[in-house]
């Protein structure tokens, strides 16, 4: 690549930021006012899609199979690393926007339009992704196995992190639980519950059977492990034996592996109980299984680097002793290319996640200008890899070295 001014490019991010600074909030707080849940998030995307319209992005509606999924493009003087800054946009059921989901779309708007008012100064493409329903349907995983980011080389994204400012910086910072679905169905025989319940083949037992035989698994797994259900569907009326009944599970543990091995045991559990009951068993996986995050620790240390360039402060913290306990589709992007979020505040003091006090920060003027703060950082360490060429190679060779490169 020839030679490019440094200086001058990421001050010229910064400035199309800033110069964009009312559109980019006005998205965040438009996106806060009309919650939508996943795969129903159609004014959230034709929102951003229309705005990064208007910066020069060529914009694809319905990238990776999903409706309210999309990917905008802005390519540059020539061939180059493929960074993308990925947005999220749904809300939660009767909450809203209580894991500010808003303010991640509008700082990775910020990123975007950062970069795109340069990219042609340099060697790359940069490109915004619209991923819908990280809360409720895994949209990232399934527009990876639809192909959306099949070209693509790097990944960034953001997070509010309630009172703190983070970004992994060894294992297993950065790294959560892995996470799979499954819906248990029974089907049983209807009969008078007092004339002739020996008649009847009850579904509910054999779910009542599937919650003991479960709960009796959790003296025998790791401490990383989590198996938490609620029943679906028990009956209609108590004088009747019910003829179906139903569960949803989520297990979670460290690894994919791990995980499997639960579903694997927690199957059995079921078939079993169908067995004890006579009832007639289906089981079905609600939504796509969310991996565990494998963070790109040099990719994280680029963005760190610009922190304090931007007005954001790393929040000292004592080193994480394991996983997050929590789970994200974005898990499944990090294991298809180099993948990091910067976690940044949105409240002065701790907040619990999925709250009130989250649909108060991220409308909040610390949350909207920490989330242009974090628009900014992203697009600077973006700049980085697409100007500094070993930055790049450091960033795809720990890629490269998988899980090697995080485990002790």
């Amino acid at each position: 690549m020839s030679q490019v001014n440094r200086d001058e490019v990421r001050a010229g991010a910064i400035d199309a930021i800033e110069a964009a600074r009312e559109a980019i909030l006005g998205v965040g707080d438009a996106i806060h006012a009309h919650p939508e849940i996943g795969l129903e998030e159609r004014y959230a995307a034709d929102l951003l899609t229309s705005t990064i319209g208007n910066f020069g992005f060529e914009v694809e509606q319905g990238s990776g199979g999903l409706e309210t999924a999309f990917r905008a493009s802005r390519t540059g003087r020539g061939a180059g690393p493929r960074i993308a800054f990925l947005a999220e946009y749904d809300a939660l059921p009767g909450l809203g926007h209580g894991c500010g989901h808003n303010l991640i779309a509008s700082s990775n708007l910020a990123a975007a339009i950062g970069l795109g008012a340069v990219i042609d100064r340099l060697d790359g493409e940069v490109l915004f992704v619209g991923t819908p329903a990280e809360e409720n349907a895994g949209g990232k995983a399934i527009m990876i196995e639809n192909g959306a980011f099949r070209d693509i080389d790097v990944s960034l994204s953001s997070h509010h992190g309630g009172h703190e400012t983070i970004l992994p910086t060894a294992y297993p910072d950065g790294t959560c639980l892995a996470v799979s679905s499954r819906r248990f169905v029974y089907h049983g025989r209807t009969a008078h519950a007092a004339a002739d319940p020996e008649q009847g083949i009850n579904a509910l037992n054999a779910v009542i059977h599937l919650f003991t035989g479960i709960d009796a698994m959790r003296q025998h797994v790791t401490p990383d492990a989590r198996m938490h259900g609620i029943i679906t569907d028990g009956g209609t009326a108590a004088n009747v034996v019910p003829d179906l009944a139903a569960a949803e599970f989520l297990f979670r543990a460290a690894s994919r592996e791990a995980v499997d091995d639960l579903v694997a045991r927690a199957e059995d559990v079921a078939r079993g109980a169908a067995m004890m009951t006579g009832a007639r068993l289906e089981i079905e996986a609600p939504s796509p299984d969310y991996d565990d995050m494998l963070p790109n620790y040099v990719l994280s240390q680029l963005v760190r680097d610009e922190l304090a360039g931007v007005g954001l402060a790393e929040t000292e913290r004592p080193p994480a002793s394991g996983p997050g306990a929590y789970s994200t589709d974005l898990g499944n992007v990090s294991r298809t290319m180099p993948t990091t979020a910067l976690v940044f505040p949105i409240s002065e003091v701790p907040i619990n996640g999925h709250s009130r006090e989250v649909v108060s920060g991220s409308i909040s003027p610390m949350g909207r200008e920490n989330a242009l703060r974090t628009g900014k950082a992203l697009a600077l360490a973006a700049i980085e890899l697409l100007i500094d060429a070993e930055a790049y190679r450091r960033v795809q060779a720990e890629f490269g070295q998988g899980s090697s490169a995080v485990a002790p």
